[in-house]
């Protein structure tokens, strides 16, 4: 009778020791797919700060035209502004683009469009196009012109800031200020 109490003792201690393989099972797969999302998550927000830092827009040239008259007139005269990618930077989708005009008399927001320009939208036009060229997109190589109206007069020898948001990337401020003597047909603004 004995030898009964020990087996019966071992079976105990058995159930016990597979019980606790189990719990330590369940704990593992869990702090694994814990492990994963976390990983997961951890490379998206390194892409996204990478395309922050690494997405960039060069401003070449900012003009506007019709200024013989000493101002830049609201909704009849546009900004031109040439830009191109910086080193490194991944391509932007000109949809996911917004442009910021403030000016003493007032601030306005306008988003790209295809079409004819208005008060709240700007297009683009491609002067250059680099060699893996996509359309509706500006890719490291490209050189593309914004056209854009202000819903406010500017007159000479005024300030004013533009601003392009794009998505993804750190914004780009443009601050101009119009020349004191606006007598040409085009006058430059930037550099």
């Amino acid at each position: 009778m004995v030898y009964n109490k020990k087996g019966a003792q071992g079976i105990g201690t058995l159930i016990i020791f597979i019980a606790m393989i189990l719990v330590a099972a369940v704990a593992a797969g869990v702090l694994i797919q814990t492990a994963s999302s976390l990983q997961s998550k951890s490379l998206d927000v390194g892409r996204q700060s990478q395309e922050k830092l690494t997405t960039s827009m060069e401003v070449v040239q900012v003009t506007a035209e019709d200024t013989s008259d000493a101002t830049i007139n609201a909704t009849q005269d546009q900004f031109s502004i040439m830009i191109r990618l910086g080193s490194g930077s991944t391509p932007i989708k000109l949809e996911d683009l917004t442009i910021a005009i403030d000016t003493k008399d007032g601030s306005q927001t306008q988003i790209w469009s295809n079409s004819a320009l208005s008060d709240t939208t700007f297009n683009t036009t491609y002067l250059a196009s680099g060699s893996n060229h996509k359309d509706l997109y500006i890719v490291t190589g490209d050189l593309v012109k914004f056209n854009i109206r202000s819903l406010y007069n500017i007159s000479e020898g005024e300030q004013a800031t533009i601003t392009i948001l794009s998505k993804n990337g750190a914004p780009q401020p443009i601050d101009i200020t119009t020349p004191s003597s606006m007598i040409r047909k085009v006058s430059r603004l930037y550099p």
